[in-house]
């Protein structure tokens, strides 16, 4: 196991947060899959990083009850749809069994950091339901707290939008970051980095599971990488994020 990896799993434990190693993605899913219950309702969070799993699928075929308001399979043919066939499982998520999302980064002295537009991914960690999983790549960790904030402020977050608004096909949106790549604490009204998040231990209610997997999975890396490295992050992602529509008919 690496060094790095390791040493984040012994401080998961210290923080009374449960880490477990997942030597790939499918040692992930089956570990994942080992923690729920078959007649658990699972709520969904929007992650790439479960997308990429391919857990949600896994969950559904062996009958398992799934609220997920972020499957790029579904289409929405109206307004009504989007009701329905998002914000309805997005709000229902949280009060369910067990929550299953990604986090932004995770670091080496076991505090889990996120960012959120809504606030619903960050309040289902820690609010709502007796267990939390979440699922990690290697390439979510980051040495220490100004290191995260730094990853989220200078990366994630304008690598998210960018990807999203400009590349694949959702509405555009005004946040400079868009253009320089980087944050100013903007305060325009498409601002996506509204509600940030530190969880530093064991939430009074609810256990939290960390599934650490030996790959690069979501959207995240270090600047000092090598570009082939961070190229694939990119485009293994563009695969999996989940993208809102463009635009829907007015008409219910």
């Amino acid at each position: 196991m690496d060094e790095e990896i390791e040493a984040t799993l012994r401080s998961l434990h210290a923080r009374n947060l449960a880490g477990l190693f997942a030597e790939n993605s499918g040692d992930a899913k089956n570990k994942i899959l080992d923690l729920i219950p078959t007649d658990a309702l699972v709520g969904i969070g929007d992650s790439t990083t479960v997308a990429q799993i391919g857990v949600k699928d896994e969950l559904r075929r062996r009958g398992t009850r799934v609220l997920d308001g972020f499957d790029r399979k579904t289409t929405y043919t109206s307004l009504k749809d989007y009701e329905e066939l998002h914000y309805v499982p997005v709000r229902e998520s949280t009060l369910c069994d067990v929550f299953l999302t990604g986090t932004n980064a995770v670091t080496q002295d076991g505090r889990l950091v996120n960012v959120d537009a809504a606030g619903n991914r960050v309040a289902g960690m820690f609010w709502g339901h007796p267990v939390t999983i979440i699922a990690v790549g290697r390439n979510k960790i980051v040495r220490n707290l100004d290191e995260a904030f730094h990853r989220v402020r200078k990366v994630t977050a304008p690598n998210h939008i960018r990807i999203r608004a400009m590349e694949l096909g959702r509405r555009r949106v005004e946040t400079p970051c868009v253009i320089t790549g980087d944050c100013s604490d903007c305060k325009t009204k498409d601002r996506m980095c509204n509600v940030f998040t530190i969880i530093e231990g064991k939430p009074l209610r609810t256990q939290i599971k960390v599934v650490i997997v030996n790959e690069d999975l979501g959207l995240g890396w270090d600047e000092s990488w090598p570009r082939e490295r961070t190229a694939k992050i990119i485009e293994n992602y563009k695969k999996f994020v989940w993208i809102p529509p463009h635009a829907l008919p007015s008409g219910r």
